[in-house]
């Protein structure tokens, strides 16, 4: 049976008014979809996380489905540079911050700069540690192994988490704040009219600082993690070279993050 051929082209025409009034919310929907959904967290209680995340993960998903037809162009992936830049990127989170945060519990070495020897020490440490570290407790940390009973629950928290980081995460981040933002920083009410990766000073600062906010509490590599990912828009002016990339660095973090046992991460 063939679909009515008038439902298809209504709900197409809807989501096409909608863009014309609201041209942002291609970029802008999934993100906030994924931000109002992850409310189920504090709702609902850390033994319910594997299907709250599978529910904002869905749910941001569901959205930038909807509004595909009207991305920008995305670009290529740059493979060769998405994929080691990403790494890169996940080891610089780790170890810069324990350079600020030391290392939790603190008698014992952490990431490869504890291992190698290397002290996690810099000149304001001290002062870090004690007015703008926000996660150097251990029992404020989400440890999974101790919130679901048996493997195969430990497991499938395990899939969704990572595989929600490494492929949702940063479709509807990028969109947001690469594809969005940064333009949108430039000229707020004619965003769509500046060009992908187009830079002010202006506008990779302030996407830098305000990542900081999202990504407490560890705020110091949030804001550093961004400006890796501005420059490498600027200079590839590709969304999915900044997905695939960002990806990558959630991938390898999480992993790191589940076999270090180092939980302050998660």
């Amino acid at each position: 049976m063939q679909p009515d051929p008038r439902s298809v082209t209504d709900d197409n025409h809807w989501i096409d008014r909608f863009v014309r009034a609201y041209p942002h919310a291609p970029l802008v929907a999934p993100f906030l979809a994924f931000l109002v959904l992850m409310t189920l967290d504090q709702v609902l209680g850390p033994g319910w996380r594997t299907y709250t995340y599978a529910a904002r993960c869905g749910g941001g998903l569901y959205v930038a489905w909807l509004f595909r037809r009207h991305f920008p162009p995305l670009g290529r992936p740059h493979l060769h540079l998405a994929v080691p830049l990403g790494v890169l990127v996940a080891v610089g989170w780790v170890e810069v911050h324990h350079l600020f945060a030391g290392c939790s519990p603190a008698d014992r070495p952490c990431a490869l700069l504890g291992i190698l020897g290397i002290e996690h020490r810099f000149p304001g440490f001290a002062w870090y540690r004690a007015h703008a570290c926000f996660d150097c407790n251990p029992r404020d940390y989400f440890v999974p192994v101790e919130h679901f009973a048996g493997p195969l629950a430990l497991w499938a928290f395990l899939l969704i988490r990572i595989g929600g980081a490494a492929v949702v995460v940063p479709i509807v981040e990028e969109l947001f704040w690469r594809g969005f933002l940064l333009r949108a920083l430039v000229n707020w009410h004619r965003f769509e009219e500046v060009p992908l990766g187009k830079f002010t000073l202006f506008s990779f600062l302030a996407t830098a600082l305000l990542s900081g906010i999202q990504h407490q509490p560890q705020w110091e590599v949030g804001i550093l993690c961004w400006m890796v990912y501005n420059a490498v828009f600027y200079w590839k002016r590709s969304l999915a070279c900044c997905m695939v990339m960002h990806g990558v660095t959630n991938l390898a973090l999480y992993v790191y993050v589940y076999y270090a046992q180092d939980w302050r991460f998660w």
